[in-house]
């Protein structure tokens, strides 16, 4: 399932560009497009001006849904972290005694998001990744992610 999803992301950014293009182009070159004088006689004259209306407004409202979605993640992420730190602080001040975190799932979903960074192809992002996920989790299974995703899926992070 992960697969398919980051599959169909990167399809999703590949194909973008190369559609967001053609709309220009039919919008540009509507008078010699195939079937223009059906479309005005059927449609009226501006039916091209609108069909690309209709894409780029149902684009931004994919846009707009991804924003709240990976806003999400980033304040999951950012709460982890905010949780790890406190625990920490905790923990040194305690005499070392260990506390549960007060938020398991925000440390999943940070997790999460992690793991997917550690698939990128910039060596930097795999690296400060990896740190943190160390820092996060405290055990270290290197910068191979599907170890991590195994790792996810024992601790019910799928």
């Amino acid at each position: 399932m992960q697969n398919n999803v980051a599959k169909f992301e990167s399809l999703f950014r590949t194909a973008t560009p190369l559609f967001l293009l053609g709309l220009l182009l039919a919008v540009f070159f509507e008078p010699w497009l195939p079937g223009h004088a059906w479309m005005v006689e059927n449609f009226g004259d501006d039916i091209v001006l609108k069909v690309a209306v209709l894409f780029l407004i149902s684009y931004v409202l994919l846009l707009w849904g991804e924003s709240l979605r990976l806003q999400g993640l980033l304040t999951g992420l950012l709460q982890a972290f905010k949780s790890f730190d406190h625990d920490r602080a905790l923990e040194a001040g305690g005499g070392g005694q260990k506390k549960a975190s007060s938020n398991p799932k925000a440390r999943l979903e940070a997790a999460k998001l992690l793991i997917a960074a550690m698939r990128s192809g910039d060596a930097s992002i795999v690296e400060t990744s990896h740190h943190n996920l160390v820092r996060l989790v405290g055990q270290d299974l290197g910068t191979d992610p599907d170890k991590w995703q195994q790792w996810l899926a024992t601790q019910g992070g799928q």
